[in-house]
C-alpha cells in the first residue's frame, strides 16, 4: 500500500468511468461498484467521464505512487490499492473484508432521487448547454457566454448526494 497525500481517512474512493466505449473497462468498473455495494459500504465513485478534474486528480494520485492508472483505480484511507483484478482476488480471498471493517456502512443501498446515483445533474444555470445569455442593459442585445456555474460537460455537483 502507498500512502495518498489526500487525507481520506475511514473512506473509499473509487475512480470509474461511464463511457461504454472499451467495454471491458466499463465492465470492471461496473463489478468493482458492484462489490462494494455487495459489502454495504460507503464509498466515494469519481467518474472521471463526468467531471475532467477527476482524471486529472488520478494522473495525479497514480503518479505519486508510481502507478499507471487503468480504470477503476480503488483507494481506501487514502492507500492505493489497485484496480479491478486486485479487487476481485481480496474479495475471494477474504482480505477485501478485513479491510473494510473500519469503514462506514449503509444501511440500505439507495439511490439518490435528484441524480439517480451519478452525482451529477445538468446545470441549474445554463441547462447543459454550457453557454450563459445575457441582456447588455445598455443596447438591448444578447450575448452567450461561457457559463460558470457547471463544468466542461454541462454538469454541477448533485446536492442532495455529494459530499
Amino acid at each position: 500500500f502507498q500512502v495518498s497525500t489526500v487525507p481520506e481517512f475511514g473512506r473509499i474512493v473509487i475512480y470509474t468511468t461511464s463511457l461504454r466505449v472499451v467495454r471491458t473497462t466499463f465492465e470492471r468498473c461496473e463489478l468493482v461498484r458492484k462489490i462494494f455495494q455487495n459489502h454495504r459500504v460507503k464509498f466515494e465513485e469519481k467518474n472521471i467521464a463526468l467531471n475532467s478534474d477527476y482524471g486529472k486528480e488520478l494522473d495525479e494520485r497514480c503518479r505519486s505512487v508510481c502507478e499507471v492508472p487503468s480504470l477503476p483505480v480503488v483507494f481506501i484511507d487514502g492507500h492505493y490499492l489497485g484496480g479491478a483484478e486486485k479487487i476481485l482476488l481480496m474479495n475471494e480471498s477474504g482480505e477485501l473484508q478485513d479491510l473494510l471493517t473500519k469503514i462506514e456502512r449503509v444501511q440500505h443501498p439507495q439511490e439518490c432521487l435528484s441524480c439517480g446515483g451519478f452525482g451529477f445533474l445538468p446545470c441549474s444555470a445554463c441547462h447543459g448547454s454550457k453557454m450563459s445569455v445575457f441582456r447588455n442593459c445598455f443596447t438591448d442585445s444578447f450575448k452567450a457566454l461561457k457559463c460558470t456555474a457547471c463544468n466542461e460537460n454541462g454538469l454541477q455537483r448533485c446536492r442532495s448526494c455529494a459530499g
